[in-house]
């Protein structure tokens, strides 16, 4: 079974100054980590005089720092977000909760940026108040989520889709049909657009090729370092497939 990653308090200063020199390796512009220690639980996030303010789509800490990443083409940039979140435990240890990098598409001094997708690394924590779990029952850890079709979805679509679905389902009731009924294009793109996709976790550790119980596909940090590691990998990860746009 899993444990929690727990440190104490001097160590947890020492990984967030490790991950700030990570951060500012990874960005064009100078970043640091900015801890708040008077929440519960304990959260890290970006800052930096380059950052922006802007809406994160859901979750905690909806209004988030993020930082520019990469130009793309048109004064379009990618924005990267970075939020940690450590647990208080017994003894004035912190356990480890989550981290999580998320990627933004939009110009500067725009608060309007798209999430495009997240890394997310939940670990073996408290989420059900009182008893240790992973996050989303039987969800990935580490994993992907994808936002786009959310975040791009413009304000009339929900309504759309839930008036068509209700003719397409009526339809459906009413009369016998050999083939589906051709639907208009952007009908189509309402329902596409309305399905919520953001809420699956894609693994990114899944050995499915081993039999069990080397199979798992969540995983805890064991340590620190591991989180260090994960947030400097899957930065050099994203900036070699940013470079195909």
């Amino acid at each position: 079974m899993s444990k929690p990653l727990s440190v104490s308090a001097s160590h947890l200063n020492q990984h967030f100054s490790s991950v700030a020199r990570v951060l500012a390796h990874a960005l064009p512009v100078p970043v640091t980590v900015e801890v708040d220690r008077d929440t519960t639980p304990v959260v890290a996030a970006l800052a930096g005089n380059e950052c922006e303010r802007i809406e994160r789509n859901r979750g905690a800490g909806r209004t988030v720092a993020v930082a520019p990443m990469r130009e793309l083409r048109d004064d379009l940039w990618v924005w990267l977000g970075y939020r940690e979140e450590w647990e208080r435990g017994e003894r004035e240890t912190l356990r480890f909760r989550t981290v999580s990098l998320t990627v933004h598409f939009g110009l500067k001094a725009d608060r309007f940026k798209p999430q495009m997708f997240r890394l997310e690394w939940s670990g073996w924590a408290d989420w059900t108040r009182g008893s240790l779990s992973f996050q989303g029952g039987n969800a990935g850890h580490p994993h992907w989520q994808f936002d786009a079709l959310e975040s791009l979805a413009d304000d009339g679509s929900a309504e759309r889709a839930d008036m068509l679905r209700e003719l397409l389902r009526n339809d459906t009731e009413d009369t016998v049909r050999e083939f589906a009924p051709q639907l208009p294009e952007s009908d189509v793109r309402d329902l596409v657009s309305r399905q919520a996709l953001s809420r699956i976790h894609f693994p990114s550790a899944a050995a499915w090729w081993n039999e069990p119980p080397r199979d798992s596909h969540a995983h805890s940090p064991g340590r620190s370092a591991d989180v260090r590691s994960w947030i400097e990998r899957s930065l050099s990860y994203l900036a070699g497939e940013l470079a195909r746009l």
